[in-house]
């Protein structure tokens, strides 16, 4: 048994390697999709890594790039891990760390949580260490927090002791022992669990569970798609990547997906007939626009959801704009008008 930890050390040069790039895109697609931002000949990467125990120590050097995490990661990733990241040097980036926003002159440790979605661009060449921790290991009390893209600075108490702990450990990792490592991670994790606990937040409406990710994800695409004679339940499924009982799952809150598209459907047609852009399409056009082939289930459904039918609503088009209302201010205004007439 060796009594040193195994290193990874993984290095990659287009100037060397004709495939540096394909080979670095295929080895991460588990992970994020990957943009390069400088030419593909100038690529390189670096590598160096360590196990220890279930945590993961490493450091990158790389070139100017976008990381993407997305849904179909998440949904194939069984682990439960957050990373934290520490900045050697003068690296630039930005991120959006599931619409929180956060750049490099907020500080120079990152903490992410890697079961929720992010958009790191990093647009300087980099140097960096980072660990891969079980949430497992966490302090209870810290493995509850809203932490995604929070940073750290090392002005900070916790930021001080964390980047100075970090820059130790990988000094002296090389001399490690394997009995040596499991009480390394856990004091590692001790100190992240204190970054964590000093920045994170309670969950609650703003930190969004993977079910609410899913299901925003899923009406963004919907609304993309409304003019889309395909789309459907299915359609949105594959997107998401889920199976459909956790489709149906996630869009319950919505009143089911088949639902929601319908009533995104009938918005449309609504804002369409209201503002007179249906004026040189027959009912008929606009019910089959909006995915109905029959027109007496676009009326039927129409009135349903706003106490009017198709053809009244055209004929009070004209009164409407001469109102001044208009198909942004619906569904209160437009709705209270309807009503009074």
């Amino acid at each position: 048994m060796s009594d040193r930890l195994s290193r990874d050390l993984w290095v990659l040069d287009a100037r060397e390697q004709p495939d540096a790039v394909e080979t670095y895109r295929k080895a991460c697609a588990h992970l994020f999709d990957i943009t390069l931002l400088s030419p593909e000949a100038d690529f390189h990467n670096q590598l160096e890594g360590y196990q220890l125990g279930p945590v993961v120590f490493a450091r990158c050097v790389g070139v100017p790039q976008r990381f993407e995490r997305k849904l179909t990661h998440i949904m194939a990733d069984p682990t439960d891990t957050v990373m934290a990241v520490l900045d050697l040097g003068k690296n630039l980036w930005r991120a959006d760390y599931d619409g929180r926003e956060a750049s490099s002159d907020m500080g120079a440790i990152r903490l992410v949580d890697m079961a929720r979605p992010y958009r790191s661009t990093i647009d300087s060449p980099y140097v960096t260490l980072y660990l891969m921790i079980p949430r497992g290991l966490l302090d209870s009390r810290a493995a509850g927090l809203d932490f995604h893209g929070r940073v750290v600075a090392e002005t900070s108490p916790t930021g001080r002791m964390l980047a100075s702990h970090l820059r130790a450990l990988w000094e002296s990792i090389e001399t490690m022992t394997p009995a040596e490592a499991p009480m390394t991670a856990r004091a590692t994790a001790a100190l992240v669990s204190g970054a964590v606990l000093a920045c994170g937040e309670p969950m609650g409406a703003d930190p969004r569970p993977l079910e609410k990710v899913l299901l925003i994800a899923g009406q963004q695409f919907v609304e993309r798609r409304l003019d889309d004679p395909d789309l459907s339940p299915e359609t949105v499924r594959e997107h998401l990547g889920v199976s459909r009982s956790q489709l149906y799952k996630v869009f319950e809150p919505a009143g089911g997906v088949s639902a929601f598209i319908q009533r995104r459907r009938l918005d449309q047609a609504f804002d369409v007939i209201l503002q007179d852009r249906a004026e040189q399409m027959t009912l008929a056009e606009v019910a089959y626009r909006h995915g109905f082939r029959s027109d007496a289930h676009f009326s039927r459904a129409f009135r349903a959801r706003f106490g009017v039918t198709p053809g009244r609503l055209r004929k009070l088009g004209e009164a409407a704009r001469q109102e001044g209302l208009s198909a942004q201010e619906r569904p209160d205004d437009v709705f209270a008008w309807l009503k009074g007439l």
